[in-house]
Formats: structure tokens, C-alpha cells, sequence
């Protein structure tokens, strides 16, 4: 018995009297959708979701502003830097519902409908006849696995990673494919294999999926590209023949019937294109840019509209990751007496008006968040794994540092230089040098934006007041995203957003297997078997009570190890378009999702 399922079944034990809403035991059923916790919100005949305009026009133009490049066609691989909406060209087997009576649940999309065994042991989906490649070749059960198997093989690490369990694939007949689990099945691996972009191939036999392309891709998708200049504009039109246009799940959704995504080197030149309409559409993250930037006549008239769109879903987390890889960050006292140093509250009213709240958890504003000390079923999980963890996982409940706001943060640093002394630190010639290794830390900060140079340049005076000298590289596009992938920093932001219930990227952001893929979202490089226990137990869980366990569980984890310096929470989403740009009354839970907005004008 390995560890794993000793864990679960000190859990079954532990949580045998707990009250849930987890789905109840089934007999082999077939189902237009499947709900990870309970059964889907919407009927078999349901006209469309509520999140979705049916009577929206098709028409017009959306133009998005995007920063930085591409060089790659081919999304599905780590290589390459691929444009935005590629995902448009494909359909899925299944399709996410968001509504916000519902925390997962998929829909018939490519498929109409599934046959789920009693035991989770496999799959059966069911075809769409009438499902067609742009080309106009159908799509077959032989597509589905041919698909399958080149992910499995070589597909993107976390598309990879969605498939790991599957142990084989069968074509049943043309418009039949069967997926196997077998004891490795559970209700969410049967929930992920509909997330399955299927590819043509008859197209991809003949091609090295491999490597990079700007080959124009061909999929079932609503959308077809229509031109491409590499690194600056990629055009998508939606197909009039889209074979699936009138389905429920696709009623009042791509509305637009042309796509632009325009590419800038620089924020300001879009925020000036916006204004001038030449484009007509921009997401913002950065609050700093939101208040600063979008300023002009446009905006008071009202002719662009800056849309702070409020959602009751995970945070948007922003976070300062160690690069775990560098020895002087090996210490947790070190990585404790760095984030310590952090002034947020000061920050926060003097460069955001509080408009922030603090990070405390990578898993913000969620029922995976831990809080207080641990419960009796977080207990089963973490004393299997008492030895590789800081013993104040178990005995302690966890707080960040907080101040006045007054910028004199004295009780902190004194905190962080005791800290940093038990690390072996010490300050000789007001530089801090580590007592046995001679090096002296001096920390290189890896930036997107020079946005952010401002929020970081209060931090960095602070670490001087600890001997720690700091240099700030700051790259944008395809220059930051080559320099992350080459590890070539010590700390950068990362912005992180949980999928409830986290989905199977988990893996790649924080198992060791990945931390050495240079391609792979393991940013920090964390190496931790207690971590890796976790993630599993965690993506494998199909019950609500033991998602929330496993995810409390992790997050006390993550946070007594000081893997990463929590920056700041949101939960908004910020986005300026043009006033002609409409969007359905009701939102999604999870955020907007610009497919279902419109051009309002005509013709």
C-alpha cells in the first residue's frame, strides 16, 4: 500500500460522518453532460445557457490588443509562442458550463451524448453526425483516439498531464470511441476526457506534430484563420458552415463575425490604438496601468468603456515566486525573512487606493483556502507526511506579516534580520553574506512590465535596509516568456487563478517532475514529495469533502514553506472596448467570456 492510498484511507474514515453533496452511487448511465458533484443544471433538452444572449446578432468585429508576439500555429505543444485564440479553430468533446449554480460540469459538444460505467472504469461518447472539419471531412471515433494519443505522446505538459490516467483508447465504430481507465477511473477523469480538442487526422499523420508551425491549422471549430502576419496579427472568420452553430451550448456564443488580434510591443501604443478605434477591445491586469493609462476624452464621454466586472470565483492571485533552483533560497528561514520584509499594506493605499485585497492563499476567495488550524480530515491527510513537512504545518495556524501602512515597517525587519541570521546570513560591509558559501545575495528581479516597477521599488529599498542588493530586468512579450522559460531570474510575479475543482495543470505548476522542464508551469522549480502527494490526492478527488481536505491540506503546505512571496488578490476582471461592443446581461461565475459579447452595430 503506498502512500496515497494509506492517506485515503485514514480520509474514508475521517470523513464518513461529514455531510456532502458529492454525487450518489450510479448504476452505468448515459447522460447529455456529467457534473463533477451532483447531477447538471441543465436538462437534456435545454435551448441555451442563462449566461448566453440565443437573440444576439452575428455580426461585426472584435479587434483585441495583445502584447508581445508569436512565432507558432501549433498550440498544442510547449514549444513555440502561440496567438491568442487558436482554441477558437477547435471543438471539444464536451464543453464547460459556467453558470453559477453549478461548480463543474460538462456538456455534449463533439459528443451528444456519453455512457459512463458504474465503477468510473471508462467512457463511452457518441459522436455528433453531423460534426465537420473546415475542410469538410467528418469527424470520426478514429480522429478522437488518434488525438488522444498524440497528446499522451507529445502534447503540452498539462494536456499531457489531463490524460495521464488513461490506460487505452478504442474506435467502436465510426461515430463510437471508448476510453479506458480502468482501476485508475473516477468521475473526474471521466469529467476531463470531454476536454479533449480533437484534431484531423488525416491532416497530422502527415505532419510533424513536434515542432513549431505556422502552417494555418484546420479543426471543427467555429472559426477559421484567414490571414496571419507572424508577431503582429492573426485574422479568425467565423465559418458560415460551422457544422454546430445551432447547438444549446453554442446559442447566443461567437457572435463576432470577424476576429482580429492585433500585437503591440507596448501597452501604450494599444491603449492609444483603443482610443483612436483601431482596435476595439483590451483586457488589463495591471491596476496600476488601469488607473494611469485609460484616461482621455474617450473614456469621459463614454465612447470606450472601462468595465471593472465584479465575479464570485477564485482570486486572481498575484504572487512573487523564489527561483528554487538558487542555493541561497534553499533555507526556508530565508525565503520566510524575504517575505516578511513585505510592506503590503503601504502599497496598497499608496499605489492602489486599497483596491487590492492581500494574497493569503494561492487559492483566494475559495473552499480550498485554508484557515485557522487544520481540521480532523486535513489531519488524516498531513500526518502520513508529518516528516517532510515544517512542523508547524500541524501545530500552528498561519498568518502573513502585517503593518500600519505607514511605511515604517521596523517590527518586520527586525523579524526578518533574526530570520535571516538563523539561515546563516550575516551583514559584513552592509552587504548580507552567508557564513559558509561567501555569497552574497543580491536578488535579480524578472519583471513583464515596467508597470510593475514601481510596486517592486519600494520592496527592493526595503531589502537595502537588509544588506540585500537587488537589480530589476525588465522584458515584455516573447523576450519576458524566454527568459522565464530559461529559469534566467530570482524572483518574478506570477499570476495564478485555481480552477475549482483544480484540474490536472496542478500537476505541472507544482509536481517535481516538471520542476526541470524548462517548458512547463513549474515556475519556482518546487521539489517537494510532500507537494507531490498532495497534487495528486487532490486532482484525483471526485468527492467535494475530499477536494476541500486535499486542497487545504496543499495550501498549508505551500505556505509554511514560504514558496512564494503572496503580492495581492482580485476579484475583478478590468476591460476597455468600444461602446458599440455589447455583452449579455448576466455574466458567467468564472469571469466573462468575450465569445458571448457582440458588435451591436449593423450591417
Amino acid at each position: 500500500m503506498d502512500i496515497q492510498q494509506s492517506i485515503r484511507g485514514l480520509l474514508g474514515g475521517a470523513l464518513v460522518l461529514i455531510a456532502t453533496f458529492s454525487h450518489p452511487v450510479l448504476a452505468e448511465y448515459t447522460s447529455h453532460g456529467i457534473s463533477l458533484y451532483g447531477e447538471p443544471k441543465y436538462t437534456e433538452n435545454f435551448s441555451n445557457f442563462d449566461y448566453a444572449n440565443p437573440n444576439a446578432p452575428k455580426q461585426g468585429e472584435l479587434v483585441m490588443a495583445e502584447m508581445g508576439s508569436f512565432d507558432s500555429l501549433h498550440q498544442f505543444i510547449d514549444l513555440g509562442k502561440k496567438p491568442r485564440g487558436l482554441f477558437w479553430l477547435y471543438d471539444r468533446l464536451t464543453v464547460r458550463g459556467h453558470d453559477k449554480d453549478e461548480i463543474k460540469t460538462r456538456y455534449g459538444w463533439l459528443a451528444e451524448k456519453m455512457t459512463i460505467a458504474d465503477d468510473y472504469s471508462s467512457v463511452i461518447y457518441f459522436l455528433r453526425k453531423e460534426a465537420k472539419f473546415s475542410d469538410g471531412y467528418p469527424v470520426t471515433a478514429e480522429d478522437v483516439a488518434y488525438s488522444l494519443n498524440l497528446y499522451r505522446e507529445s502534447g503540452l505538459s498539462n494536456i499531457k498531464s489531463r490524460f495521464k490516467m488513461v490506460k487505452s483508447v478504442e474506435v467502436i465504430d465510426p461515430l463510437t470511441v471508448k476510453i479506458n481507465f480502468g482501476g485508475d477511473g473516477s468521475r473526474l477523469q471521466i469529467l476531463n476526457s470531454g476536454n479533449l480538442p480533437v484534431l484531423p487526422k488525416h491532416i497530422w499523420q502527415h505532419k510533424d506534430f513536434t515542432q513549431p508551425s505556422l502552417d494555418i491549422p484546420i479543426g471543427s471549430g467555429p472559426y477559421k484563420v484567414t490571414s496571419v502576419d507572424p508577431g503582429r496579427r492573426i485574422v479568425y472568420e467565423l465559418r458560415d458552415d460551422y457544422w454546430g452553430k445551432n447547438l444549446p451550448v453554442n446559442k447566443g456564443k461567437y457572435n463576432f463575425k470577424n476576429i482580429k488580434v492585433e500585437y503591440f510591443r507596448d501597452r501604450n501604443a494599444a491603449v492609444q490604438a483603443l482610443k483612436t478605434n483601431d482596435v476595439n477591445y483590451i483586457a488589463e491586469t495591471n491596476l496600476l496601468r488601469w488607473n494611469k493609462l485609460y484616461q482621455g476624452d474617450v473614456f469621459s464621454a463614454g465612447t470606450v468603456v472601462k468595465d471593472k466586472i465584479n465575479y464570485d470565483a477564485p482570486s486572481f492571485v498575484t504572487a512573487m515566486v523564489f527561483n528554487l533552483r538558487q542555493a541561497k533560497f534553499d533555507d526556508r528561514r530565508t525565503r520566510e525573512a524575504l517575505v516578511t520584509a513585505f510592506d503590503f499594506e503601504w502599497l496598497n493605499e499608496k499605489a492602489f487606493n486599497n483596491q487590492y485585497t492581500r494574497a493569503t492563499s494561492l487559492f483566494n476567495n475559495s473552499f480550498l483556502a485554508a484557515e485557522g488550524l487544520p481540521s480532523a480530515q486535513e489531519k488524516a491527510i498531513l500526518i502520513p507526511l508529518s516528516a517532510q513537512l515544517p512542523e508547524q504545518v500541524l501545530s500552528s495556524e498561519f498568518t502573513l506579516p502585517s503593518t500600519d501602512g505607514s511605511g515604517r515597517n521596523r517590527k518586520n525587519l527586525l523579524k526578518a534580520q533574526a530570520l535571516l541570521k538563523e539561515a546563516g546570513w550575516k551583514v559584513k560591509n552592509n552587504k548580507l553574506v552567508h557564513s559558509v558559501t561567501g555569497e552574497v545575495m543580491t536578488i535579480n528581479f524578472l519583471l513583464p512590465s515596467p508597470a510593475m516597477k514601481p510596486a517592486i521599488g519600494a520592496y527592493i529599498q526595503t531589502l537595502k535596509k537588509l544588506g540585500i542588493s537587488s537589480n530589476i530586468t525588465i522584458k515584455t512579450g516573447t523576450e519576458y516568456y524566454k527568459l522565464l522559460m530559461q529559469r534566467q531570474f530570482d524572483m518574478t510575479p506570477s499570476q495564478y487563478k485555481v480552477r475549482i475543482p483544480p484540474n490536472t495543470e496542478l500537476r505541472s505548476s507544482l509536481k517535481s517532475e516538471f520542476a526541470g522542464v524548462a517548458s512547463s508551469y513549474n515556475i519556482s522549480g518546487i521539489k517537494d514529495p510532500a507537494i507531490d502527494n498532495l497534487v495528486e490526492g487532490l486532482v484525483q478527488s471526485d468527492r467535494y469533502v475530499d477536494t476541500q481536505a486535499y486542497g487545504r491540506a496543499l495550501d498549508r503546505v505551500l505556505k509554511w514553506n514560504y514558496y512564494y512571496l503572496p503580492l495581492w488578490a482580485r476579484n475583478f476582471q478590468l476591460v476597455a472596448y468600444q461602446n458599440y461592443i455589447e455583452k449579455p446581461l448576466q455574466a458567467p461565475k468564472y469571469g466573462y467570456e468575450v465569445e458571448f459579447w457582440w458588435d451591436e452595430r449593423s450591417k
